[in-house]
């Protein structure tokens, strides 16, 4: 018998309390086909399954269990803004502040299957030489055992490299059966540990000087995240910097750590003592602008201070809208994520990252963006449109619902509204909303594109609903 997706409701909040991961009403799909395979490898019935992990939380179990959710897909220099200011700034200001021979301390956390501690790797024999003028030591963390084990063993191959140029192939990489390895001197720079970041930190962690964790907070609740950046602050050396993923903002999250601009990268930094204390004697001043005016001011290059406001949501919309969906993306993480136009921002990051299929990401981002704003049209549409697709019709309705308060004039809102009413039975709700859908969309051009398709079709299938509807009453 398959399972009702409420008896998992209290093992998603046990998961949750494991990892950190919050696994959201589309995901449950794939936590009930995990229950099962774990059930039928335990042989055990999937609700007996449930019930006693559920009551037991036991954690050897949960680790298996979650092994079969996470997802490990990741490629080398993923995130290049961070890596240039890796090479160009961060590296070489190290190298030249710490005492000779102090290491420089650098910890991948969440480092999947190793792609992104390599990375690192290969950008500091880039940017310090070759050999490397002193140590410096990669930390690479993840829950996963078996994407460690990938890890350990450095073999890649197809999409992985995508980013890797002749050179870099040439240079850190031997061909090895029908992939590549990581040659043994980057390889020698990473310590790569499993470990759950709801866990005391690996003693390896404490002074870090640079911290990557890009990625893993966004599937986090905000509480989770507001308490792993407090243990993040607390392991970082003064002036450490974080790297978080672009759509990771602690914008009214966690303001112990600053925004900086370091080579169009927005990183946050640990202040040493006496800038700390700099701020908070300003911070008393009166007349002076708040702290998260400051921060941002100070996060912000002088010539892009006004595109980083609502210009980056129009131009942002308008690519998604025209399919350039990498440079909507190049933009956002390009943008310092903060202020009021931040969840809205978020929310057109997911779209674009659900337009390239990348459904995870851009579900977490979704919800992030309401968690910080609960009233970002763009998100609920969005959460509206998986959920009809998976056929989850009362949460599509939810969100869709709230999209036409937010927005009354959307006539994507009021077609997937109509579309959803009637898969549901709710025949008048549905006239109702595709009436409505074709009154808005009389005003577009016929061959203006929403979602792709063009506004008359849309306007007829409208058209022929309604008749056929109400034919049936």
């Amino acid at each position: 018998m398959t399972l009702p997706p409420e008896s998992l409701s209290s093992l998603r909040d046990v998961l949750a309390r494991y990892c950190g991961v919050v696994i959201d009403d589309v995901r449950l799909m794939a936590l009930r086909s995990a229950v099962e395979r774990r059930a039928e490898t335990l042989r055990r019935a999937p609700a007996q399954y449930v019930a006693e992990l559920a009551l037991s939380a036991d954690r050897a179990e949960l680790q298996q269990l979650a092994e079969l959710l996470l997802n490990h897909e990741t490629v080398f220099f993923r995130n290049r803004p961070h890596i240039e200011a890796l090479r160009k700034t961060l590296l070489p200001t190290l190298h030249a502040t710490l005492p000779p021979g102090a290491p420089i301390k650098i910890w991948s956390a969440g480092c999947a299957t190793g792609e992104e501690p390599y990375s690192i790797a290969i950008t500091a024999f880039e940017a310090l030489g070759d050999p490397l003028p002193r140590p410096v030591e990669i930390l690479a963390t993840d829950l996963s055992a078996t994407a460690l084990d990938k890890a350990r063993r450095g073999v890649y191959r197809g999409r992985t490299l995508t980013n890797i140029t002749p050179a870099q192939r040439a240079r850190f990489f031997a061909p090895t059966g029908d992939g590549w390895a990581v040659h043994e001197r980057v390889r020698r720079l990473v310590m790569f540990v499993q470990h759950n970041l709801l866990d005391p930190f690996p003693p390896a962690a404490r002074g870090t000087h640079i911290l990557f964790c890009q990625n893993v907070t966004i599937y986090f609740s905000i509480d989770t995240c507001r308490a792993l950046m407090a243990r993040f602050y607390d392991i970082l050396a003064e002036g450490g910097t974080l790297c978080l993923g672009f759509s990771e903002t602690l914008w009214n999250i966690f303001d112990r750590l600053r925004s900086v601009a370091v080579d169009g990268a927005f990183l946050y930094r640990k202040d040493p003592p006496r800038q700390r204390q700099a701020a908070v004697l300003a911070e008393q001043r009166p007349g002076q602008p708040s702290r998260s005016t400051r921060q941002r001011r100070a996060a912000q290059p002088a010539n892009v201070s006004l595109f980083t406001d609502e210009a980056v949501v129009i131009e942002g919309r308008r690519l998604i809208e025209s399919g350039q969906l990498e440079a909507a993306l190049e933009l956002f993480a390009r943008a310092p994520l903060a202020g009021r136009y931040a969840p809205a921002v978020l929310a057109l990051a997911a779209q674009a990252h659900a337009n390239r299929g990348d459904l995870d990401l851009a579900l977490a981002e979704a919800r992030r963006a309401l968690e910080l704003n609960p009233l970002v049209t763009e998100a609920h549409l969005l959460l509206g449109l998986i959920y009809e697709r998976q056929q989850q019709l009362p949460l599509a309705i939810r969100h869709l619902e709230r999209a036409r308060y937010l927005s009354t004039e959307s006539p994507l809102v009021a077609f997937h509204l109509a579309e959803c009413y009637r898969q549901t039975g709710r025949t008048i709700d549905a006239v109702r909303e595709y009436r409505n859908a074709e009154r808005l969309l009389a005003v577009l051009p016929p061959d203006h594109l929403l979602e792709g398709v063009a506004a008359h079709w849309l306007a007829e299938s409208c058209r022929r609903w309604i008749a056929r509807l109400e034919g049936e009453r």
